[in-house]
Protein backbone atom coordinates (compact mmCIF):
# COMPACT_ATOMS: atom_id res chain seq x y z
CA UNK A 1 0.00 0.00 0.00
CA UNK A 2 1.35 3.48 -0.44
CA UNK A 3 0.18 6.52 0.23
CA UNK A 4 1.36 10.22 0.21
CA UNK A 5 4.84 10.57 0.49
CA UNK A 6 5.39 12.51 4.31
CA UNK A 7 9.20 12.90 3.61
CA UNK A 8 9.58 15.06 -0.25
CA UNK A 9 13.60 14.76 0.45
CA UNK A 10 13.91 12.17 -1.82
CA UNK A 11 11.32 13.66 -4.69
CA UNK A 12 13.90 16.29 -7.20
CA UNK A 13 12.94 19.50 -7.57
CA UNK A 14 11.28 21.01 -10.52
CA UNK A 15 11.45 24.36 -9.54
CA UNK A 16 13.75 26.21 -8.72
CA UNK A 17 14.16 27.00 -4.95
CA UNK A 18 13.87 30.99 -3.92
CA UNK A 19 17.24 31.54 -3.04
CA UNK A 20 18.14 30.49 -6.51
CA UNK A 21 15.26 32.48 -7.69
CA UNK A 22 15.82 35.49 -5.97
CA UNK A 23 19.52 35.15 -7.18
CA UNK A 24 18.46 34.76 -11.21
CA UNK A 25 16.67 38.57 -10.70
CA UNK A 26 19.21 40.39 -8.25
CA UNK A 27 22.32 39.26 -10.80
CA UNK A 28 19.69 40.18 -13.97
CA UNK A 29 18.95 43.80 -12.27
CA UNK A 30 22.74 44.42 -11.08
CA UNK A 31 23.79 43.18 -15.29
CA UNK A 32 21.33 46.01 -16.22
CA UNK A 33 23.31 48.70 -14.08
CA UNK A 34 26.44 47.41 -15.22
CA UNK A 35 25.18 48.23 -18.90
CA UNK A 36 23.74 51.36 -17.62
CA UNK A 37 27.30 52.39 -15.90
CA UNK A 38 29.46 51.68 -18.75
CA UNK A 39 30.24 54.16 -20.66
CA UNK A 40 31.47 56.12 -17.60
CA UNK A 41 34.36 53.97 -17.71
CA UNK A 42 35.81 55.46 -20.91
CA UNK A 43 35.09 58.76 -20.04
CA UNK A 44 36.87 58.59 -16.63
CA UNK A 45 40.04 57.45 -18.39
CA UNK A 46 39.94 60.05 -21.16
CA UNK A 47 42.86 61.87 -20.99
CA UNK A 48 41.86 65.31 -22.31
CA UNK A 49 38.44 65.63 -20.20
CA UNK A 50 38.52 65.17 -16.62
CA UNK A 51 35.71 62.86 -15.77
CA UNK A 52 32.62 64.52 -14.23
CA UNK A 53 32.06 63.45 -10.24
CA UNK A 54 28.31 61.77 -12.14
CA UNK A 55 30.96 59.51 -13.85
CA UNK A 56 33.27 58.90 -11.03
CA UNK A 57 30.03 57.32 -9.04
CA UNK A 58 29.15 56.06 -12.47
CA UNK A 59 32.53 54.11 -12.10
CA UNK A 60 32.56 53.09 -9.25
CA UNK A 61 29.00 51.90 -9.30
CA UNK A 62 30.15 49.63 -12.05
CA UNK A 63 33.54 48.26 -10.57
CA UNK A 64 31.35 47.12 -7.14
CA UNK A 65 28.74 46.41 -9.15
CA UNK A 66 31.08 43.49 -11.33
CA UNK A 67 32.92 42.37 -8.08
CA UNK A 68 29.04 41.82 -6.31
CA UNK A 69 28.01 40.31 -9.71
CA UNK A 70 31.21 37.51 -9.57
CA UNK A 71 30.31 36.96 -6.10
CA UNK A 72 26.98 36.43 -6.59
CA UNK A 73 27.50 33.83 -9.63
CA UNK A 74 30.07 32.19 -7.48
CA UNK A 75 27.28 31.02 -5.03
CA UNK A 76 24.66 30.25 -8.09
CA UNK A 77 27.34 28.25 -9.43
CA UNK A 78 27.84 26.24 -6.11
CA UNK A 79 24.09 25.69 -5.46
CA UNK A 80 23.62 24.67 -9.31
CA UNK A 81 25.49 22.31 -8.33
CA UNK A 82 24.45 21.15 -4.84
CA UNK A 83 20.87 22.21 -5.62
CA UNK A 84 20.55 20.78 -8.97
CA UNK A 85 17.09 21.06 -11.03
CA UNK A 86 16.42 18.34 -13.81
CA UNK A 87 16.07 19.72 -17.18
CA UNK A 88 11.98 20.68 -17.83
CA UNK A 89 10.21 17.77 -18.85
CA UNK A 90 8.73 17.22 -22.13
CA UNK A 91 11.62 19.22 -24.34
CA UNK A 92 12.90 17.88 -27.25
CA UNK A 93 16.40 16.55 -26.16
CA UNK A 94 18.13 19.29 -28.66
CA UNK A 95 15.78 22.03 -26.54
CA UNK A 96 17.68 20.86 -22.90
CA UNK A 97 20.75 20.44 -24.06
CA UNK A 98 21.02 24.25 -25.89
CA UNK A 99 19.77 25.42 -22.21
CA UNK A 100 22.54 23.52 -20.87
CA UNK A 101 24.76 25.15 -23.27
CA UNK A 102 23.36 28.71 -22.78
CA UNK A 103 22.75 28.66 -19.01
CA UNK A 104 26.61 27.25 -18.27
CA UNK A 105 28.17 29.79 -21.14
CA UNK A 106 26.49 32.10 -19.03
CA UNK A 107 27.83 31.36 -15.96
CA UNK A 108 31.60 31.24 -17.17
CA UNK A 109 31.04 34.57 -19.43
CA UNK A 110 29.72 36.55 -16.32
CA UNK A 111 32.08 34.71 -14.23
CA UNK A 112 35.01 35.83 -16.65
CA UNK A 113 33.83 39.29 -16.80
CA UNK A 114 33.95 40.29 -13.49
CA UNK A 115 37.48 38.54 -13.05
CA UNK A 116 38.80 40.26 -16.12
CA UNK A 117 36.82 44.20 -15.01
CA UNK A 118 38.57 43.40 -11.21
CA UNK A 119 41.64 42.32 -12.85
CA UNK A 120 41.61 45.29 -15.63
CA UNK A 121 40.67 47.83 -12.95
CA UNK A 122 42.68 46.98 -9.98
CA UNK A 123 45.63 45.05 -11.56
CA UNK A 124 46.80 45.18 -15.03
CA UNK A 125 44.52 47.55 -17.44
CA UNK A 126 45.55 45.73 -20.60
CA UNK A 127 42.70 42.82 -20.05
CA UNK A 128 40.28 45.32 -20.41
CA UNK A 129 39.85 44.71 -24.20
CA UNK A 130 39.32 41.10 -23.04
CA UNK A 131 36.65 42.54 -20.57
CA UNK A 132 34.97 44.27 -23.25
CA UNK A 133 35.06 41.72 -25.68
CA UNK A 134 33.19 38.78 -22.99
CA UNK A 135 30.37 41.70 -22.69
CA UNK A 136 29.66 40.81 -26.25
CA UNK A 137 29.73 37.31 -25.49
CA UNK A 138 27.44 37.95 -22.41
CA UNK A 139 25.25 39.27 -24.45
CA UNK A 140 24.81 37.22 -27.04
CA UNK A 141 24.12 34.45 -24.48
CA UNK A 142 21.63 37.15 -22.31
CA UNK A 143 19.74 37.28 -25.66
CA UNK A 144 19.69 34.06 -26.29
CA UNK A 145 17.92 33.05 -22.62
CA UNK A 146 16.06 35.65 -23.46
CA UNK A 147 13.95 34.94 -26.52
CA UNK A 148 14.07 31.04 -25.53
CA UNK A 149 12.30 32.39 -22.25
CA UNK A 150 9.76 34.57 -24.42
CA UNK A 151 9.28 31.25 -27.07
CA UNK A 152 8.56 29.21 -23.89
CA UNK A 153 6.15 31.57 -21.94
CA UNK A 154 4.43 32.26 -25.58
CA UNK A 155 4.14 28.01 -25.22
CA UNK A 156 3.16 28.04 -21.74
CA UNK A 157 4.69 24.99 -21.45
CA UNK A 158 5.89 25.67 -17.40
CA UNK A 159 9.12 26.30 -18.38
CA UNK A 160 9.34 29.67 -17.45
CA UNK A 161 7.34 29.18 -14.24
CA UNK A 162 10.28 27.53 -12.90
CA UNK A 163 12.24 30.68 -12.38
CA UNK A 164 9.35 32.98 -11.44
CA UNK A 165 8.99 33.73 -8.02
CA UNK A 166 5.37 34.05 -7.40
CA UNK A 167 4.44 30.52 -9.78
Amino acid sequence: MTGPRLNNAAAPATRYSAMQIGLHWLVVVLVLSQWLTSGSIERTHNPLVPPSSTDLLLHAMHNYGGMTIGALMGLRLLMRIFRPVPPAGGLPPWQNAASMIVHWGLYASLLAQAATGFVASYLWNAVAPVHALLWNVTLALVLTHVAAAAFHAAKRDGVVDRMTPFS
